[in-house]
């Protein structure tokens, strides 16, 4: 397989099971990297990793080639991961599972935090970043992808792209101004 696209459209079509075995391979690290983001247990990494796929593969149809397969992949894990994240904590009824200071609560319900409000506030906030990162340059995105989705080190992103390491910290903090001036202050101190 050449691309993300190449074996999207090979599944699709024949349910070919090297394409779908190459997806998983490739965009693993990626998938993996943004799990541990959202403090998935290192004993849930794995069990995490394979909802993200299984879900990814039942709305595989749904991908629009408009956008990077990332950035379909990163919205279809970060919904999985805070579902998983929600379900964790309220079935064991822990305050704190995914920061790894889990402690019993009694046996009150936990509180109702989401409304109306706060899920259209953040529905409006994730696509305003879906809206920043499409705005940026195609390597603006990968650099911003590689070190803050996958969680690359500045000095493997200096290798791949053959720059100096200050010149990736710069060309980094310049993309953080670009998103920052086009997002609400409150949603990048999440």
């Amino acid at each position: 397989m050449h691309s993300s696209e190449s074996a999207i459209a090979a599944w699709l079509n024949q349910r070919d099971q090297s394409a779908a075995a190459w997806l998983v391979n490739e965009h693993r690290g990626l998938v993996l990297g943004m799990a541990r983001r959202w403090g998935v247990p290192e004993e849930m990494e794995q069990d995490a990793v394979q909802e993200v796929f299984l879900r990814v593969f039942n709305k595989l149809h749904l991908f629009r080639p408009e956008k990077p397969f990332t950035h379909w992949l990163s919205t279809v894990t970060r919904n999985t991961c805070a579902k998983l994240r929600r379900h964790w904590c309220h079935r064991h009824k822990l305050s704190a599972v995914f920061d790894g200071a889990a402690q019993d609560i009694d046996d009150t319900e936990l509180p109702q935090l989401r409304t109306p409000f706060t899920e259209a506030s953040a529905r409006e906030q994730w696509q305003a970043l879906d809206k920043a990162l499409a705005a940026l340059s195609p390597r603006e995105r990968d650099l911003f992808e590689k070190q803050h989705l996958e969680g690359e080190a500045n000095a493997q992103t200096a290798v791949r792209l053959g720059l100096a390491r200050t010149a990736v910290r710069v060309a980094t903090h310049r993309i953080r101004n670009k998103l920052r001036g086009q997002l609400d202050p409150v949603f990048l101190c999440r």
